[in-house]
């Protein structure tokens, strides 16, 4: 999921380039694959409840926000409002994983549980500021909307390999 990710922040950073039509058919398709990636991550018999858990509820998402993506949006600016969702509930799903694993065996190492705070309060400072910039220019916004989501997807990628490096 982290890969499709990341490649649709590239996708949302190019699709001036590649043009909104392209844009619009792979964002939400790159969504769908990461959820149905992510679910199927967590019915991996050697996770961690916790991690399973988080791995179910972020394929859903994912899925859920690539359908809205993909149905939904009709301008810009309401694509980009359904973004500002996505990364706020990245955040706050980040932040609940950080606290859901405190306590969870194996236990984690403390930079992997920094890393998920970090992630998620950078998706709620981010989706803030999607919104905040997105009245005045929906461009740069768009931009800002595909950085956080190329970081997002370097940040779960990073993790699903520190997860196997035994937390």
């Amino acid at each position: 999921s982290g890969i499709t990710l990341l490649l649709a922040g590239i996708i949302m950073l190019l699709s001036e380039k590649i043009g909104i039509g392209i844009s619009k058919i792979l964002i939400p398709l790159l969504f769908v694959t990461g959820g149905v990636f992510s679910v199927l991550f967590s019915k991996g018999k050697n996770q961690i409840k916790a991690i399973k858990q988080y791995q179910l509820t972020h394929g859903a998402g994912l899925i859920l926000f690539g359908i809205i993506f993909g149905l939904i949006p009709k301008t810009l600016g309401e694509f980009l409002n359904y973004a500002t969702y996505f990364i706020l509930v990245f955040g706050f799903l980040e932040i609940i994983i950080g606290f859901a694993v405190v306590n969870s065996e194996p236990k984690f190492k403390v930079s992997n549980l920094i890393s998920r705070f970090f992630s998620g309060f950078m998706g709620l400072i981010g989706g803030v500021l999607i919104l905040a910039i997105s009245v005045t220019d929906e461009f740069l916004a768009l931009v800002i909307t595909g950085t956080i989501t190329v970081f997002i997807g370097i940040g779960i990628i990073i993790f699903s390999v520190r997860l196997q490096e035994k937390v």
